[in-house]
């Protein structure tokens, strides 16, 4: 029966890479604006931040239009400058009788647990009357709707969702300089061998090195050349119904000593683990570095700043390397699913609930969708000769970073469906083929088919037990990951290694989390 289970989910990630807008969504223009007086809350832990040249929301045109279009007065709270967004958001947490009408977090692994202690409100009764096109496209996209519900069926959460599935959750991969391989006669390197050999030539040749920003690497990397599912965040992987951790398998250990090898060839930059997206600019532009990991976003920086300055480097993606035969494992990407959700606390009375679905509704309306991915019509967008959504001069001759965002919300992921135009309107062509070569160039089973899905969900007795069992073990994993790529610890030394594995099980529980995963994982597929 698991393996009956396991194929239909399979079948529904190749459906769920249909755009969509194969199905149309339901307009709201006879519902927006609606007539109130009353205001809401709505905090952000993410996502929706103004852009960084308004002093706060009041000044942001995507902000005050939100309200401008849905009629509903908002007032908006993000975290304190400086704060990070999850200390933020448990700290408001911590006092369920003070909460924001609307809270935009995490919410998918303790839903049960907030439905059960009555911090957020069940969704399910209220969801046909008062958010109809939500409802709607949930229905009309059944990976979707199985998401955002818990294993009982309840409706708690307004999700994020891209327009054509996963194609941008593999955002980010392999890139190498394209003009070097060419002085070096090197072709694109198609194996992880390949790969490895651009490395060396290119540290022979340019004294280069393998660098990379480390937020672009560590959640995954290379490591399906290996046969692995993951780098140095804890990562739960799913493989023929079975879940497992990644760090723990022989294949991590195979990858984890190739990147040692390179570490003490004086090949894996020593700096990558304090490097930014800011910070990897320098070796870069300074040839310093000609194969790295990145984003098409950061892909798409590099090279308008190459040629902004003149120079004759050429950043192009590349594949995910194979092993030599040919076979890979996972590459990074997703089902076009995000983990940001948006719940409404009970600290909204009934009628403030439902005019909050009123307010989450609209961005899964006709207009709403528009309006969360280009703004108003006439000021930062309108129609190209091809009936296409375009930016205006507006945007386009902005010089300020992302000055999309000034105008929209949904470019970073909120509670809303991201326009794959407004991707292809954001990035230059190098970085959208980027893209395409990173997701299009493998089987939906290698990019999304062995994700821990999102929008699972504990038990109360599940959350209340990985609290107390597990709270460090994604601390273990990464400071090994450290160790054994530095050389701190040997990992081709056999008892070092059991060693390493045998703490998962006497410290941190593994066998145990294993089995609670397993079981969420199993009522998932059941919904």
């Amino acid at each position: 029966m698991k393996k009956l289970l396991v194929a239909v989910l399979v079948l529904c990630l190749a459906l769920s890479m249909v755009p969509a807008f194969a199905l149309e969504l339901l307009s709201g223009g006879d519902t927006y604006p609606i007539d109130t007086d009353k205001t809401i809350t709505w905090y952000a832990q993410g996502g929706l931040n103004p852009h960084e040249k308004f002093a706060d929301w009041k000044e942001s045109p995507f902000h005050t239009g939100l309200i401008r279009e849905t009629g509903i007065n908002i007032e908006w709270m993000f975290p304190t400058t400086g704060t990070d967004g999850g200390v933020y958001t448990n700290t408001l947490l911590a006092d369920p009788t003070k909460l924001p009408d609307i809270m935009q977090g995490y919410f998918m692994d303790s839903a049960s647990q907030y439905l059960d202690e009555g911090v957020i409100w069940d969704l399910t009764p209220y969801m046909e009357e008062y958010a109809p096109a939500y409802y709607a496209f949930l229905k009309a996209h059944p990976v979707y709707d199985k998401a955002m519900k818990t294993d009982d069926g309840k409706y708690y959460a307004f999700g994020f969702f891209r327009e054509d599935g996963g194609w941008n959750d593999s955002y980010r991969g392999p890139v190498v300089r394209k003009d070097w391989l060419d002085e070096c006669g090197l072709e694109i390197p198609k194996t992880i061998s390949e790969f490895e050999n651009v490395i060396r030539v290119f540290n022979e040749k340019y004294g280069a090195k393998f660098s990379f920003a480390w937020s672009r690497f560590k959640e995954g990397g290379l490591e399906g050349a290996f046969g692995a599912y993951g780098t140095s965040s804890l990562t739960y992987y799913v493989k023929d119904g079975e879940v497992g951790i990644a760090q723990m398998d022989e294949g991590w250990r195979n990858y984890v000593a190739w990147l040692n090898q390179l570490f003490n060839d004086g090949l894996f930059d020593q700096d990558n683990f304090s490097l930014d997206d800011t910070s990897i600019k320098a070796k870069i532009h300074n040839g310093e570095c000609g194969i790295s990991m990145t984003s098409m976003g950061q892909l798409n920086n590099w090279m308008k700043e190459a040629t902004a300055a003149g120079s004759d480097e050429n950043w192009v993606a590349i594949p995910y390397p194979t092993d030599d035969e040919g076979n890979i494992s996972c590459i990074f990407g997703g089902l076009g699913i995000g983990t940001w959700t948006s719940v409404v606390t009970k600290c909204a009375d009934e009628e403030t609930m439902k005019l909050c679905l009123r307010a989450l509704d609209y961005a899964y309306t006709q207009e709403g969708f528009l309006y969360w991915n280009f703004g108003t019509k006439g000021v930062s967008w309108d129609y190209d000769e091809n009936g296409e959504p375009a930016f205006t001069s507006l945007v386009n001759d902005d010089p300020d970073t992302d000055p999309m965002i000034k105008y929209n919300g949904a470019t970073w992921g909120s509670s809303c469906i991201q326009a794959t135009k407004l991707l292809y309107l954001k990035n230059s062509q190098v970085a959208i083929d980027a893209n395409d070569l990173w997701f299009y160039s493998v089987p939906a089973e290698v990019s999304s088919g062995w994700k821990w899905p999102s929008g699972t969900t504990f038990t109360v007795a599940e959350s209340d037990e990985l609290a107390l069992i597990a709270a460090n073990l994604g601390t273990y994993s990464s400071e090994n990951f450290a160790n054994f790529v530095t050389g701190v610890s040997d990992i081709n030394d056999d008892s070092v290694w059991e060693s390493y594995l045998a703490a998962y099980e006497t410290q941190y529980n593994a066998e145990r989390v294993l089995e609670i995963r397993q079981a969420c994982y199993d009522r998932y597929l059941e919904r």
